[in-house]
């Protein structure tokens, strides 16, 4: 009895029978499945596999991302919160900074103990200040305490605090 199936020892393939077409379940073929013959003649080989991802892979993969994006989208967040913050808080500086220095062209160093406020309205948020006036233990200087708010009631955005003379006097 001859062998219909031929062997070698180097080849990565299956041992195939004649007039296989080089697939290795073409020598199991049944007659009138032609359909099935025709698939298996296609050229595809057992150690071939489709190329692409599994559902559940797809599905981990976008998990990851999605978490991800949720995470960078929070950190923005807080990021455009902070900078907003920071620029009111910068804003409300200048604004006692101004106040500081109108009052000391105004020479009204002697009003102690007076409370005014008022409303500034040069910078890109309306903001308002309170300012009071003390007394020192020295006769010819006052202390200078300034607020700014963002709107009253709320905690202050910033404080300064100042000394004025009267150089008048001198």
């Amino acid at each position: 009895m001859k062998s219909e199936l031929e062997f070698t020892p180097h080849s990565n393939h299956l041992p195939m029978g004649e007039g296989t077409g080089g697939h290795w379940l073409s020598s199991r073929r049944r007659p009138g499945s032609s359909e099935f013959n025709n698939i298996l003649d296609s050229g595809m080989h057992r150690n071939d596999r489709a190329a692409g991802f599994t559902l559940l892979e797809v599905m981990i993969a976008l998990s990851i991302v999605s978490i991800a994006l949720v995470a960078i989208i929070g950190l923005m967040g807080n990021y455009v919160r902070n900078l907003q913050g920071l620029q009111e808080r910068t804003f409300a500086h200048w604004v006692a900074m101004n106040r500081v220095v109108e009052l000391q062209l105004a020479d009204a160093w002697s009003e102690s103990s007076k409370g005014n406020e008022g409303t500034d309205e040069t910078s890109l948020f309306p903001m308002q200040w309170i300012q009071s006036v003390s007394e020192t233990p020295y006769e010819l200087m006052r202390k200078v305490e300034i607020e700014v708010y963002a709107q009253q009631g709320e905690e202050p955005l910033t404080r300064l605090t100042t000394y004025v003379g009267s150089e008048s006097r001198w």
